[in-house]
C-alpha cells in the first residue's frame, strides 16, 4: 500500500482464536452476547476481511465471510493460516485470490467456482486469480448477516481498499448490499465502472447477472485497469 495509506490492522491479529483485532474486541464480544447463534460473529475462524490482488483490475465487493460447521477445522490448518496472513499483508501469491488455488480445498473453494463459473471458462485460472480482489463489507464470518448497524475500526481498511481502486480506474461490481457500500465509500455513487448485479441472492458473475460482464472480462483480459 502507499505510504500515505493507514497502518494495516490485519498484520495484527492474533495468532490463534479468538480470531479478532483487539480494536473490533469490544464492540463484537457485546453484539455476541446479544445476538442468535445464526447471526453470531465466529471467532474460532479467520476473518476474511479481503483477498486477492490488492492492485486487481476488478474489484468485487461482498457483504461478509459466510460460516459452514467445517471452517473451524480448516482455519486450523497451517497452510491455509499461512495463504490468509500472506493474503493479508498484501503478499506475493501464485494464487492471490486463494479459493481459486487448485492445491487447497476449503468450503469457500467450491462457492467461489460456482460463482465465477463463467470466467473460469473463459480464462485459466491463475489469470482470474490475478485479476481479482474482493472485498467484504463486515470482515468476520457469520451464518446470517444482521449486524448492518454494527461498525468496527477495521472495516475502514476495506473502505479504503475500494476507494484506491476507484482512483486507479478498476472495474468494481457490487456483488451485495449496494445501499451500505454507497454509504461506506461515497465516490463509487460518482465512479463510471462500477456496476451492481441483478441478483443479490445469486451472486454469479455471469452476461446475464452482470450488466458490466464485458466490461470485467476486458479488464481481465487486458491485465491493466482502464484510463
Amino acid at each position: 500500500m502507499p505510504m500515505h495509506e493507514p497502518t494495516n490492522p490485519w498484520i495484527e491479529l492474533p495468532a490463534a482464536p479468538p480470531y479478532v483485532l483487539p480494536s473490533d474486541a469490544p464492540a463484537i464480544v457485546l453484539y455476541n452476547t446479544r445476538a442468535e447463534e445464526q447471526h453470531q460473529l465466529r471467532l474460532d475462524a479467520l476473518p476474511e476481511p479481503f483477498f486477492g490482488a490488492s492492485s486487481a483490475p476488478v474489484v468485487l465487493l461482498g457483504l461478509n465471510p459466510g460460516f459452514d460447521d467445517r471452517d473451524p477445522e480448516v482455519h486450523a490448518n497451517p497452510r491455509f493460516q499461512e495463504l490468509l496472513r500472506t493474503n493479508y499483508r498484501h503478499g506475493p501469491a501464485d494464487f492471490p485470490f486463494y479459493f481459486l488455488d487448485p492445491r487447497f480445498a476449503s468450503p469457500g473453494c467450491a462457492w467461489w467456482e460456482r460463482k465465477l463459473n463463467p470466467l473460469l471458462g473463459m480464462f485459466a485460472r491463475e489469470e482470474i486469480a490475478r485479476s481479482l480482489l474482493c472485498v467484504e463489507y463486515f470482515p468476520y464470518h457469520s451464518r446470517r448477516f444482521r449486524h448492518a448497524t454494527l461498525q468496527v475500526p477495521s472495516q475502514d481498511y476495506g473502505f479504503r481498499l475500494v476507494a484506491s481502486a476507484i482512483m486507479r480506474k478498476a472495474v468494481v461490481v457490487i456483488m451485495r448490499a449496494r445501499k451500505l457500500w454507497f454509504t461506506a465509500v461515497p465516490a463509487l455513487r460518482a465512479h463510471s465502472l462500477v456496476f451492481t448485479l441483478n441478483s443479490p441472492q445469486n451472486v454469479v458473475i455471469s452476461p446475464r447477472n452482470c450488466p458490466g460482464f464485458e466490461v470485467v472480462v476486458s479488464a481481465i483480459r487486458n491485465g491493466y485497469v482502464h484510463a
